[in-house]
Formats: C-alpha cells, structure tokens, sequence
C-alpha cells in the first residue's frame, strides 16, 4: 500500500508531494523531537545503508523492545 506523504509547511514554494511504500523514505522524511523516536530513525538508515532493505522490520522490532524496556 502506498502512503503519500505530503510537506507541513506545503505552500507555493514547497509542492514536494511523494508516494511511496518504502520505510526508508517515510523514515527519513519525518521531523521528530522524540530521542527514541531519532533512535529507531538512525537504526533505519543504518539498515538501508548497509543492507538496503528490511527498514520497516528494523524499526517495528526496535519500537518493539524500546516499549518492552
């Protein structure tokens, strides 16, 4: 499934609409203030850049052992 991800401050200037099911690119494209939020952020890119796939698992079973912890 497809998610759309649209800018905050979309106006005149920013019309950077995208459509995506990759993890890595909703990841990326959110703004967070949360530390563990960041946390399982970085655990994602790392994933992507070193593997190049499986994001989306790595950061539901970080979230999942943070919530455990």
């Amino acid at each position: 499934m497809d998610k759309i991800l649209v800018p905050i401050a979309a106006g005149p200037k920013n019309k950077n609409i995208n459509v995506t099911n990759d993890g890595a690119t909703i990841l990326r494209s959110m703004h967070v203030d949360n530390p563990a939020a960041k946390i399982l952020i970085d655990i994602s890119k790392t994933q992507d850049e070193e593997v190049g796939d499986g994001t989306t698992t790595v950061a539901v079973l970080a979230g999942e052992l943070l919530r455990e912890g």
